[in-house]
């Protein structure tokens, strides 16, 4: 198993920290690569390539390939006609990367050969729109974009800037259409969402401090809203802004990551939405980023430099300190690799 973390660099030259290598004994495992601002990382399902943002005005991707010892060396880059790329996912198959470009609101296609290769833009599509915050919704900021259902045709983009959650269908061509809109609601901040197998989606709301839930709305083709709940069960002393959001594998617990309280929230699930378990400390500041692996949680603590390895107790579903971490600069984002 190989740890890569991305992490937000000082200079937009790529002079800096770049994406690091660990192992699981939390070991640099191979050499730092610079690379701008990376504060998004995703893998080939099948190919031994792993994609790369750089979140600046002039957005780019970079494909980086991934050697037997988990040593990446840049290859092809791509840029992503759009400001301050963020999000990444890639399509089952592996045939198309889809980005989500924060400054300016919109969504890229990337063509990928069959051995990961990454060419040329197959579509651009711009969100339009405002919200009620004037610092962070003066326009519309896309968060994240992501793939479902067979063979990964299906495309959710969620959109901070104007409180939306925009559904497309990916063509065999590349491209995108669209296929349904849901309002969260005036300057809740929709962020980041994760999808049950059933189909329910669980969105962190960064302006609301809030977690919604939604199931798809046959009536519609979009979605329904189900619920809305605090991110948090400790009452925040300052703005709360929660970042990640993560789905256990056994489908019972639902984990948000708390910028404010710095915290870990763990919620049960149940037929009615979700119901709080219990909050935790992340081991650090600023949880941007966690990821689940087995009964770890690995947690990017990205304003005080670490990532903190948390144990989740397999009865409660709580995530608890084990005292481990990574000392790395700002970290962004992790992605678990298994050659």
């Amino acid at each position: 198993m190989l740890i890569y973390v991305g992490s937000y660099t000082p200079e937009a030259d790529g002079k800096g920290t770049g994406i690091s290598v660990w192992d699981a004994q939390l070991r640099p495992a191979a050499p730092t690569v610079a690379l701008a601002a990376p504060s998004w990382l995703v893998a080939h399902p099948t190919a031994a390539v792993l994609y790369a943002v750089s979140e600046l005005e002039i957005g780019t991707v970079t494909a980086l390939s991934i050697a037997p010892d988990g040593t990446l060396t840049p290859q092809a880059r791509q840029p992503t006609d759009g400001a301050a790329p963020c999000h990444l996912d890639i399509t089952p198959d592996g045939r198309y990367l889809l980005c989500a470009n924060y400054g300016s609101g919109s969504v890229t296609v990337l063509a990928v050969d069959d051995d990961g290769t990454l060419a040329a833009p197959t579509d651009l599509v711009h969100h339009h729109g405002c919200g009620p915050d004037p610092e962070r919704q003066d326009g519309p900021h896309a968060h994240q974009v992501v793939t479902s259902g067979a063979p990964g045709t299906d495309v959710t983009a969620v959109d901070l800037g104007t409180d939306t959650l925009y559904g497309y269908r990916l063509g065999a061509d590349g491209r995108l259409a669209p296929s349904w809109e849901t309002g969260a609601g005036a300057g809740i901040g929709p962020r980041h969402l994760v999808t049950a197998p059933t189909g329910r989606l669980y969105v962190t709301d960064e302006l609301s401090s809030t977690v919604s839930v939604y199931d798809p709305d046959p009536a519609t083709g979009g979605l329904r809203l189900v619920q809305r709940r605090p991110a948090t069960l400790t009452p925040p002393t300052e703005r709360n802004y929660p970042a990640e959001i993560a789905l256990s594998a056994d489908g019972r617990f639902v984990y948000v990551g708390n910028r404010g309280n710095d915290t870990v929230t763990t919620f049960a699930v149940d037929g009615e939405g979700l119901t709080g378990v219990d909050e935790t400390p992340c081991g650090g500041r600023w949880p941007r980023h966690l990821v689940l692996d087995g009964d770890l949680m690995y947690v990017a603590n990205q304003n005080s430099h670490t990532v903190a390895v948390l144990r989740i107790d397999p009865g409660t579903g709580v995530p608890s300190l084990t005292g481990a971490r990574i000392d790395v600069p700002s970290p962004a984002c992790i992605l678990i690799h298994r050659p």
